[in-house]
C-alpha cells in the first residue's frame, strides 16, 4: 500500500504543528534522546525535526530542518537556527556536519534513498547518523491506536495517513549502499510507559527486544564513497 506524498504529509502536520507536543510520549521522547550517543560533533542537523523536541536539549551547535512552515516556527521556539525544507531536498554543502539525526521521519518520504545519499554527502568523514523509526514487525500498535483515537481517545494517536511503515532490512541496505557503516541497532520499549522502565530496559536485552516499538540505528561516514 502505498504512502502519501511528501506534500500531503505535510499538510497534515502543518494541523498539528500547535498541540504535536502534547500528543507524544514523553517517556519515548526521554527514551530517544538517551539512545543519542554523540560523539565530538560541533555541528549537529536534525532532519524532519518537527518542533524540534527531540534535539532541544542539546547544548551543541545545531540546525533543524522540516518541510512543515507551522512545525519550524514552533520550533523555532526553543531552537536558533531552523530551516524550513523537504528531507530529500537539504539545502546544505558537502562535508558540513559531524552528526545527522532523524527521528521517526524516513518511512514519510517517498525517496527515503535520496535523503540517504545527500546525508553521506553533508556529513563530514566519520559522521554520525542516527536513524530511529517505528518498528515495522510492531504496526499492530499503530492500527490499536487509529482505534482508540475512534473512540475519542486522541492523544493517543496522530492520524498521519501513513499506510506502512520501512522495514529494518530495507534500512540497512540503504545505509550500506550508500557508504555508511552500521555501528549499532537497538530495539527500544516494549511497554510505552514511564512506569515499565526497568522492565523495559530488562527486556530490551532479550529475545523478545523483537517486541520493541523504536529502533535506533547509529551509523558511520567511514567508507571511502
Amino acid at each position: 500500500m502505498k504512502n502519501p506524498s511528501n506534500k500531503a504529509f505535510k499538510k497534515k502536520f502543518e494541523n498539528i504543528a500547535e498541540n504535536y507536543n502534547t500528543i507524544l510520549n514523553p517517556y519515548a521522547i526521554e527514551r530517544r534522546r538517551e539512545s543519542l550517543h554523540i560523539q565530538n560533533a560541533d555541528l549537529i542537523l536534525e532532519v524532519g525535526a518537527a518542533t524540534g523536541i527531540i534535539s532541544e536539549s542539546f547544548i551543541r551547535q545545531k540546525i533543524c530542518t522540516d518541510i512543515s512552515f507551522h512545525m519550524c516556527k514552533q520550533a523555532k521556539i526553543n531552537n536558533d537556527n531552523v530551516i524550513c525544507c523537504d528531507a530529500e531536498l537539504l539545502p546544505f554543502k558537502k562535508n558540513t556536519f559531524d552528526c545527522i539525526i532523524s527521528a521517526e521521519m524516513i518511512y514519510y518520504l517517498q525517496n527515503p534513498e535520496k535523503f540517504i545519499a545527500y546525508s553521506r554527502e553533508i556529513l563530514r568523514k566519520n559522521g554520525q547518523f542516527f536513524i530511529s523509526m517505528t518498528n515495522s514487525e510492531m504496526a499492530i500498535i499503530d492500527k490499536i491506536r487509529s482505534k482508540l483515537r475512534i473512540i475519542g481517545l486522541q492523544k493517543m494517536y496522530f492520524d498521519d495517513g501513513l499506510k506502512e511503515f520501512m522495514k529494518l532490512t530495507d534500512l540497512k541496505t540503504l545505509l550500506e549502499i550508500n557508504g555508511f557503516e552500521i555501528q549499532s541497532i537497538k530495539k527500544q520499549i516494549i511497554f510505552p510507559i514511564k512506569a515499565f522502565d526497568r522492565l523495559n530496559r530488562i527486556l530490551e536485552k532479550t529475545f523478545l527486544n523483537k517486541f520493541a516499538i523504536f529502533i535506533i540505528v547509529k551509523a558511520i561516514s567511514s567508507k571511502e564513497y
